[in-house]
């Protein structure tokens, strides 16, 4: 397996994944031979922030009182995986940090996976 991983830049804090960025990733995690904790290891950071101004957009755009019903349940939708999103990049992360030994097995991507 080889330990692709969605081109961000490395320097400073994690930025959001660019539309572009999250695509890449998903067909590198598609074809199976991506060692998933590596690729992980290497992309929690970004796709987390990406993530969060995503949950943050989503809430900005529900408190909209001209919002039609059927919108504002379709975002309200959106919101809640959304969430579901960060509550599994912030197990990934703190099991990542609890046990390195684990994370260098190479087993961790093959029982935890965000996608």
């Amino acid at each position: 397996m080889s330990d692709k991983t969605i081109p961000v830049r490395r320097r400073g804090p994690a930025r959001p994944l660019s539309i572009e960025q999250l695509e890449t990733g998903l067909q590198l995690l598609s074809q199976g031979d991506v060692n998933h904790a590596a690729f992980w290891d290497a992309n929690i950071g970004a796709f987390r922030r990406t993530v969060l101004l995503a949950i943050r957009d989503t809430s900005d755009a529900l408190l909209s009182s001209t919002m039609r019903p059927h919108w504002r349940v379709e975002l309200e939708n959106q919101l809640a995986v959304l969430i579901q999103y960060i509550e599994l990049a912030d197990r990934y992360v703190a099991r990542r940090s609890f046990s390195p030994e684990q994370r260098s097995s190479g087993r961790p991507g093959a029982s935890f996976r965000i996608h």
